[in-house]
């Protein structure tokens, strides 16, 4: 089994509206966008324009945790930018409008180093209510932050009140349970995979390229967010993983877009959703790693909720990790 050392928290904000708020179908990139810019605006000191031109380029709260910049590891000598250590569930809200006085939830998860940032996050979430967020810029006011105790646990804390002081928790690993017999593994954001280019819809969809990117975004996460190198030939796991059927398979395809500021354009981000059933026989070597990917999720646009998957294990009707996207 890999030595998995990074770190998770998983945080849960209550907002109460000031103003009407209308939030798209996915609110994912909309949230993504707001919290990018007041988390520049707060942390920021140098206004450089461009951040890769800024002295405090690779020490920066902002470039750490929104746009972590890559270094020379071979896994990423295509790409310009790390993997980042946070990741927002917007199912709460996507799609919905709430009126004067409504409450509502966002759940934000920090892995690794990015933890230590928290107070930070929760200041640029307080701004992004201030500036708007949605259609017609609606405003909110921070209620409370509340914290998962343990990971996985599904048992909150509030560790923050507007006011008060801040009293948060440690990050931990979350913890390997047993290989059930079978499990289903159920998308519930769009998984966008990419090969070539070209977006992987159910036709061409195996274990295989699903492993591959869960896989190679643990092992990221951890070298830049824990510092940590896990060993293992990944090659011969992702032979082994072509071997893997899967069964009873319901996906389909769940087309949104979003508009781009820096391409000035809208830009397609469709993806799968559904699920599949996997044997317990023969995953032994996968499963410690489809275990922690509930808690990082797959494929593009994972900081903006998608590519979230929760496991079944067989005969039960709840998954083994608790989901994080229901409203509490």
């Amino acid at each position: 089994m890999p030595d998995f050392s990074l770190p998770v928290a998983r945080y849960r904000f209550t907002f109460r509206a000031l103003t009407s708020i209308q939030f798209p179908a996915y609110a994912g990139s909309t949230w993504r966008g707001a919290f990018g810019h007041a988390l520049r605006h707060t942390v920021c000191i140098t206004r450089e324009p461009d951040c890769r031109n800024c002295l405090l380029w690779r020490s920066c709260v902002y470039s750490q945790v929104f746009e972590t910049p890559a270094g020379h590891e071979p896994l990423l000598q295509k790409v310009s930018a790390a993997p980042h250590p946070y990741i927002m569930q917007p199912l709460a809200t996507s799609g919905r409008q709430y009126a004067l006085g409504e409450s509502f939830v966002l759940h934000l998860t920090l892995l690794g180093a990015a933890i230590a940032h928290l107070p930070y996050l929760i200041h640029a979430m307080r701004q992004v209510g201030e500036r708007g967020i949605g259609k017609g810029d609606g405003r909110y006011a921070l209620e409370a932050v509340a914290q998962e105790t343990v990971a996985g646990g599904d048992v909150w804390q509030t560790i923050h009140t507007p006011g008060g002081s801040l009293q948060a928790l440690p990050g931990s690993v979350p913890l390997i349970p047993p290989l059930p017999e079978q499990v289903r593994v159920v998308l519930q954001t769009p998984l966008r995979l990419l090969q070539e280019g070209t977006p992987i819809r159910s036709g061409r969809f195996n274990f295989q390229l699903f492993m591959n990117t869960v896989m190679r975004r643990i092992s990221l996460l951890h070298a830049y967010h824990a510092g940590v190198e896990l060993p293992g030939d990944f090659k011969a796991l992702s032979q082994q993983a072509a071997g893997v059927a899967l069964h009873a398979v319901d996906l389909h395809w769940h087309e949104w877009s979003r508009y781009s500021n820096r391409q000035q354009n809208k830009v397609q981000m469709g993806g799968l959703v559904g699920s599949f059933a996997l044997v317990g026989a023969g995953l032994e070597d996968f499963w410690p790693w489809l275990w922690l990917g509930q808690w990082v999720h797959a494929g593009k646009g994972a900081v903006m909720g998608m590519g979230e998957y929760a496991l079944h294990g067989e005969g039960e009707e709840n998954p083994l990790c608790p989901p994080v996207t229901k409203e509490d």
